[in-house]
Formats: C-alpha cells, structure tokens, sequence
C-alpha cells in the first residue's frame, strides 16, 4: 500500500470538493446505463454478465478535457474495450476502430449520442467553472502552508 504523501493527499482535496458539484454517478444512475446499452458493450457489442463485474464505466469526454461524471458521459464498456485497448483514445476513434462495417458503426455512434445527449450538463458554464476551480486553489493554497508549517516544527525537533 502506498504511503501518504502531501501530493497524494493534494489531488484527493481536488477530487473530493469536484466531487460535490459534479458526483460520481448513483447506483440508480448505473442501472439506467446498464439497461440502456441492453448489458452490451457499447463499442464492441458482446454482451456483459453483470455479475461478472467485467462492465466499466467508460467516460466518453474525459473530465480531464470538460467532461463530467454524469452517467450520460459514459458509456458501458467490457474489460477488454476500456481497460487494454481503447486507454486515451476519443471514444468516436476507438468506435470507428471497433466496428465491422459502417453500418454497425453508425448504429452504435447513434446510440451513445442519444445517451451522451441526455447529459445534465450540457454546457460548461465559465463563471461557475471559473469560481469552483479559485475555491479547489484556495483549499490546496492552504494545505500547502500547513504542509510547510508541520515540516518547520518537524525541523525544530530533529
């Protein structure tokens, strides 16, 4: 197990407040995935036992780029599609890669943008981003002193 890290601890005071306007999605929200995408992957299509614990939940526009963790910003996806072969591609490329035919891959694009359509957040407001990220900057500003504070009264004792 790794230790605790002030950088470690830094990225989850960035998390956990995100986590507050935009949370992870509910397990309700994940039954509705499931039977939208009918237990399918939605890039590959092979069907996915529930049980198996093989399904993930694959972000379609990652929150690294705008997206959010709106259950309609993800798509179903099998161990295999998510987790060896699509890794940092853009979900449309990877889709493209995954189907037989043009026909299949207009059929499964149209799917997942009728689900990435249903997204509460359409639109990434600037002004509330702008005052979600000074908060987010503020709380780290301040752990960071305290970090700074706790190494000089560690200095005095060794």
């Amino acid at each position: 197990m790794a230790k605790d890290t002030p950088s470690m601890a830094k990225n989850k005071i960035k998390r956990s407040l995100v986590a507050i306007y935009d949370p992870h999605p509910s397990k309700t929200d994940e039954n509705q995935l499931w039977e939208y995408f009918e237990s399918s992957c939605a890039y590959c299509g092979i069907f996915i036992e529930r049980k198996s614990r093989t399904g993930h939940l694959d972000h379609l526009i990652p929150t690294s780029e705008g997206g959010s963790n709106d259950i309609h910003n993800h798509a179903l996806s099998c161990a295999r599609c998510n987790g060896d072969e699509k890794r940092e591609q853009n979900w449309v490329g990877f889709l493209r890669s995954k189907a037989l035919d043009e026909v299949e891959f207009s059929r499964r694009k149209t799917k997942i943008d009728n689900w990435l359509e249903k997204s509460r957040r359409k639109n990434s407001d600037i002004e509330f981003e702008k005052q979600a990220e000074e908060i987010i900057s503020k709380a780290i500003a301040e752990y960071e002193c305290s970090v700074t504070a706790m190494r000089k009264l560690r200095d005095k004792i060794t």
